[in-house]
């Protein structure tokens, strides 16, 4: 059985680490990374949260999650392991690209291998628990017996995913029509518009419209 290395994400299988610019989107909030949403759920205040959740980068979402100049919550270390699982499977269940990449991996070992990290990764020397790498094999596991929604696959992403940065100013804002967003969301909707209406509630349901859509969506149907 072959071993697969990841950790940069401009080396292959990139797209498995948390750095990887595949938005999420959860509970009508787009967050740029996984890692962006991994680092705020260390924190229950709110204001802490977003100033993670609105970082410029993965890495300051990193180094903002890590400073203990805020509180940890007193959970933390018991919650950690389901808020990775939650957010992984997450991005696969919203990136086709990703999806793919794990199925292709067959049965081989995912490991995340650097010595910044012994727990999440293997430690650089195999020595490390590997905790991202079996979270992502577990969600492999799910993918292969059919336990994450079908739905899922090879759909393209709402225009609240794709355009997260126009925020909450939904379809009607200025800077996403004249961003390319109007011919998205024109050629997506001709997409959803076409599903079976059991298949357009499943993908509402995994996507989650934002209150600040729903009008525009409830009116386009």
């Amino acid at each position: 059985m072959n071993d697969i290395h990841f950790y940069k994400t401009i080396d292959p299988f990139g797209c498995f680490s948390n750095f990887s610019a595949h938005p999420v989107f959860v509970e009508e909030q787009s967050w740029r990374t996984s890692e962006h949403y991994f680092q705020a759920q260390k924190f229950v205040n709110a204001e802490i949260r977003h100033l993670i959740r609105m970082a410029e980068t993965p890495m300051r979402a990193a180094q903002l999650g890590r400073s203990r100049d805020f509180p940890l919550r007193a959970d933390w270390d018991e919650i950690k392991d389901d808020v990775m699982r939650s957010v992984v499977r997450w991005k696969v269940e919203q990136h086709a690209d990703v999806r793919e990449a794990l199925i292709s991996t067959g049965t081989s070992n995912i490991i995340e291998h650097t010595s910044n990290d012994s727990y999440w990764a293997d430690g650089g020397d195999g020595s490390g628990l590997n905790m991202l790498g079996v979270i992502l094999m577990e969600v492999r596991s799910a993918l292969t017996v059919g336990e994450l929604d079908e739905v899922a696959a090879c759909v393209p992403s709402p225009p609240w995913v794709k355009y997260l940065e126009f925020g909450k100013g939904g379809p009607g804002d200025l800077g996403f029509r004249m961003g390319g967003g109007q011919d998205y969301m024109d050629e997506w909707h001709a997409w959803f518009v076409g599903m079976s209406n059991t298949n357009r509630l499943r993908y509402l349901k995994l996507f989650q419209v934002p209150s600040y859509w729903s009008d525009w969506l409830s009116s386009q149907q």
